[in-house]
């Protein structure tokens, strides 16, 4: 083998390992508090509009007359949204 030996390979990625292990935080991602467009923006996606009524009117419907009303909402407070993640459970 020409090059490089297995033992300068070994120390290369150890000392590889050892710089990444040290990194404080990910610089790719950051949290950021959104403001007021950005809020506005998720609500009319999905927030408590006409959206998470129409989920929850569904599962009734597809419920029906098979479980009690006390049932149906402990079904849908385990629920959330499948757009956004949020609960379902303020909206029966």
């Amino acid at each position: 083998m020409s090059g490089l030996s297995r033992r300068a390979l070994m120390t290369a990625l150890a000392g590889a390992g050892v710089t990444l292990g040290t990194a404080s935080r990910a610089f790719a991602f950051s949290e950021d508090t959104p403001n007021i467009r950005t809020l506005a923006l998720h609500d009319n996606a999905c927030g408590a509009s006409a959206s998470h009524k129409e989920l929850v009117s569904e599962v009734e419907r597809v419920l029906g007359d098979k479980y009690s009303e006390e049932e149906k909402r402990r079904v849908i407070a385990a629920m959330t949204c499948p757009i956004c993640g949020c609960p379902l459970s303020g909206l029966f």
